[in-house]
């Protein structure tokens, strides 16, 4: 049984988080302008989590996922 629950406080994230989202929104907008009206959040995060063994976290494998996410649904 666990007897502590740690919680990092990285404030770094807290700040770089909004850059991701608002990323995120763009390639939603963008495709849009190419016609796929689905969930681009749900289809990145799956990417994302697919990709998550080769290329870790960060924003080298959240831009190989967009981009692979973008070709998978047009």
């Amino acid at each position: 049984m666990l007897d502590l629950i740690a919680f990092d406080a990285d404030d770094t994230l807290w700040h770089n988080e909004r850059l991701y989202e608002e990323t995120q929104n763009k390639l939603t907008q963008l495709l849009a302008a190419y016609g796929y009206s689905g969930d681009v959040a749900q289809a990145l995060y799956e990417t994302e989590k697919d990709n998550i063994v080769y290329f870790g976290y960060g924003v080298k494998s959240f831009t190989l996922s967009m981009i692979e996410t973008a070709i998978r649904v047009t």
